[in-house]
């Protein structure tokens, strides 16, 4: 049986009304109730809900990283200044509240879609034995609801544990046998310009330069330490 024009056209309005209602009430939902998710910085986060960190490649003297955040609405921009309400998530943290930093607020500019606000992680002793987390999440404001679940919270796990690097075969010929105790020796007395470790980045003559800096601050150690060189978790005597 064929349908005419009117039949066709009987026969789809129904679903053209569906649609059109889903859009409307979606335009609808995010207009009336404005809503808030949160985003990591792409270097650490990578388009996920977390984001991981280690102070391990960095000197001792490097004890606070700052990693930015977005709050972006999910609607439209206003044109006064909007207030984002940012809380800890205690059940899924573990961090103590010594170990970090967070804004309880976040301004988004008018005219603007994102607010952006400094998580400031410390580092202590504690992290070369364990990591820490910190589960931040949206809270209602006067401005804002949160977001829906996969993306109104993010989750930061960050330490100080040693492990040996991937690419330590290279640097081997430089300094010798790996152990943790000799690792961490090396990025106590690395500097901030000094760069990563590798031998991909550093020349042969950077390489043997931190190789006589470690030496150096070795003799210094033993010689502060007499009778107690200093050796690895092995019972090794560290050597360069």
């Amino acid at each position: 049986m064929r349908l005419g024009i009117v039949g066709v056209c009987a026969l789809l309005f129904p679903l053209s009304s569906l649609l059109f209602s889903c859009s409307s009430d979606e335009d609808f939902y995010y207009q009336d109730e404005p809503r808030v998710r949160l985003v990591g910085e792409k270097t650490w986060a990578a388009g996920t809900d977390s984001v991981t960190f280690s102070f391990v490649a960095y000197p001792a003297t490097f004890v606070e990283m700052v990693i930015n955040v977005d709050a972006q609405i999910m609607g439209k921009v206003d044109s006064r200044d909007r207030t984002v309400n940012i809380v800890v998530d205690n059940a899924l943290t573990t961090a103590a509240s010594s170990q970090y930093v967070v804004p309880q607020t976040v301004t988004i500019p008018a005219g603007q879609a994102k607010g952006t606000f400094p998580v400031v992680l410390k580092r202590d002793a504690s992290l070369e034995t364990k990591s820490v987390r910190l589960c931040l999440k949206v809270a209602e404001s006067g401005d804002f609801k949160p977001g829906v679940n996969e993306e109104n919270h993010i989750t930061f796990i960050w330490n100080d544990i040693l492990s040996r690097p991937n690419n330590w075969d290279t640097l081997e010929p430089f300094f010798g046998t790996y152990s943790n105790v000799k690792y961490r020796f090396m990025l106590l007395n690395l500097r901030p310009d000094d760069g990563e470790l590798s031998a991909d980045t550093m020349t042969w003559a950077k390489l043997n330069s931190l190789k006589i800096r470690f030496q150096n601050a070795l003799d210094d150690y033993n010689a502060a330490h007499p009778g107690n060189p200093l050796t690895d978790e092995y019972g090794n005597l560290v050597t360069f």
